[in-house]
């Protein structure tokens, strides 16, 4: 074998089967890998409104037309609220559940009384609806005795244009 043989030879392995090991390997091992559902959207949301107005910081949420904005990154969300004494937050998503903290922000006097009370939100998506639909409660977290309220939210079809 030549010199320029060798050359070409260790080339080869070098810039053609040793890549194509790599890529058998890492799409071997992705292989295991689950996408997560989508939660992404603009969601409806339906809830007892006399429920949601016994929670101290229920009324936040009765002033926001019953819809929030979610932004989906894999396994984690952003839940956007369109009303400011409600912060957005982060929540994850575990098989078809997504769960969330709505974190109050005290934007006024009438509103530090809820500063200290946060909104848990556990949710089941519906993933054979069209549209995706979902279903769960929301609860104060740092009030053992207050009942959890139920709610239940329909995904907004996107628009094509």
């Amino acid at each position: 074998m030549t010199h320029s043989n060798r050359n070409f030879v260790f080339a080869y392995v070098l810039l053609v089967a040793l890549p194509l090991f790599g890529l058998a390997g890492v799409l071997r091992s992705g292989r295991k890998l689950s996408v997560p559902i989508s939660v992404g959207g603009l969601w409806k949301i339906n809830a007892n409104q006399d429920q949601l107005a016994g929670l101290l910081c229920g009324k936040f949420l009765l002033a926001q037309n019953a819809a929030f904005t979610i932004s989906q990154s894999g396994k984690t969300f952003t839940l956007n609220l369109p009303n400011p004494a409600l912060s957005a937050t982060s929540g994850a998503i575990e098989g078809n559940t997504i769960s969330a903290t709505l974190i109050p922000s005290a934007v006024g006097p009438k509103e530090a009384e809820c500063a200290d009370h946060s909104l848990s939100l556990t949710a089941t998506v519906d993933t054979k609806a069209s549209p995706r639909a979902l279903q769960g409660t929301l609860r104060e977290q740092n009030c053992p005795g207050c009942a959890a309220i139920e709610f239940r939210g329909i995904r907004e079809a996107k628009e094509t244009h």
